[in-house]
């Protein structure tokens, strides 16, 4: 006769730490290089957070790069990391590329 309706206990959401990401090389290719990666990860995987959030370093050498995505981000994990490292591979052509998860 009555409806029993379960209460579901939500979990705290991750807190996001943000700090200034280390960018190594070239100023002006770093910078369309991470807001290239923002339009890019925003539009494929839906992350809106800000750079400071989810990059932890962008290193550019002459035919390598290598990029440090923030530990424990509460989503998209395997996704933001393949869609990053496309992203870069189509911007950097020519270009050895590394997507890690930073240490911390």
């Amino acid at each position: 006769m009555y409806r029993t309706i379960p209460i579901q206990p939500t979990l705290p959401k991750p807190m996001l730490v943000l700090r200034a990401p280390e960018l190594l090389g070239d100023k002006a290719r770093l910078q369309f290089l991470v807001t290239a990666l923002q339009q890019t990860l925003e539009r494929q995987v839906g992350l809106q957070e800000p750079a400071s959030a989810w990059l932890r370093a962008l290193h550019l050498e002459p035919g390598e790069a290598e990029l440090f995505i923030a530990p424990g981000l509460p989503y998209c994990g395997h996704e933001l990391i393949s869609a990053a490292f496309d992203a870069l591979r189509t911007l950097l052509p020519d270009t050895d590329v590394y997507v890690r998860i930073a240490r911390h």
